[in-house]
């Protein structure tokens, strides 16, 4: 990683890109005149012909498959819905850089999903982090906007605040907005069971805390609905053999999806 103090008197835009001459990352960090920052590389956007595939089998929001752009759509994209976002109150990481091919971000400290993962969390800290996560969530949704990857490690905590990152997928014009605020609400739920903590995940607060704040009251019947849908798996999950052979994560998504059906 370079430094400003590595390459004296360079200006933000010369050491952006003399990084790039070395780094083939598509985000990595970077240091100037003491502030750190985080650049971002033009990336297309799509989705697989397998993804693509799967939700033509398994028809499921959290599986839509995203909108195809180019890296500068990509780009352009994501940064003007950084600006929209931070216009509207929802906290964003300053845009310190821009060009074609990238952009710089402020740094925002670290993603909530490092702090939900570790063992030795509280449940007091834990929905600290949730009840904060929700309150931004609802704020994205209630201005009638979605995320596009709602999950935990897509917002980041610094300084008492959370703030919204990753917002380069789209999808196509035709989707109903509230598909795909359900969509995000579903992917925060999910990230929600990769958790390490000690203590089960009450994901029915999570999901009457975020009605409450949104008055999405529907999104609850669908939730539901959807546990329906795949309770097979469930069914599968509870034979002795097949239980063994689980990790933690895939036990963590079944715990949710018998959460949904007793909802």
């Amino acid at each position: 990683m370079l430094d400003f103090g590595t390459f004296m008197g360079m200006t933000f835009e010369k050491l952006i890109k003399k990084e790039l001459e070395q780094n083939s990352s598509d985000i990595f960090p970077l240091i100037f005149e003491d502030q750190k920052y985080w650049v971002k590389q033009a990336r297309a956007t799509q989705s697989s012909s397998l993804h693509k595939f799967y939700y033509f089998l398994f028809p499921f929001e959290v599986l839509l498959p995203v909108k195809a752009k180019t890296a500068q759509e990509a780009l352009q994209f994501e940064t003007n819905k950084l600006k929209q976002f931070n216009e509207l109150g929802i906290t964003t990481p300053h845009i310190a850089y821009q060009d074609e091919h990238v952009f710089a971000l402020e740094d925002c400290g670290k993603n909530i999903n490092s702090f939900i993962r570790k063992r030795d969390i509280s449940k007091e800290r834990m929905y600290f982090f949730i009840d904060a996560l929700l309150e931004t969530l609802a704020k994205i949704h209630n201005n009638g906007l979605f995320h596009g990857g709602a999950q935990a490690r897509n917002f980041t905590f610094k300084d008492d605040k959370v703030y919204v990152i990753d917002l380069e997928d789209s999808f196509e014009e035709s989707i109903d907005l509230e598909l795909l605020q359900f969509r995000d609400l579903l992917l925060l739920l999910l990230s929600l069971t990769k958790t390490r903590a000690s203590f089960d995940m009450d994901y029915e607060y999570v999901i009457e805390k975020y009605i409450a704040l949104t008055n999405n009251s529907s999104f609850k019947m669908r939730l539901k609905q959807l546990a329906s849908k795949i309770s097979w798996l469930y069914c599968i999950s509870q034979i002795k053999w097949v239980k063994k052979l689980l990790g933690r994560d895939v036990k963590g998504f079944f715990k949710l999806i018998k959460a949904l059906k007793e909802l």
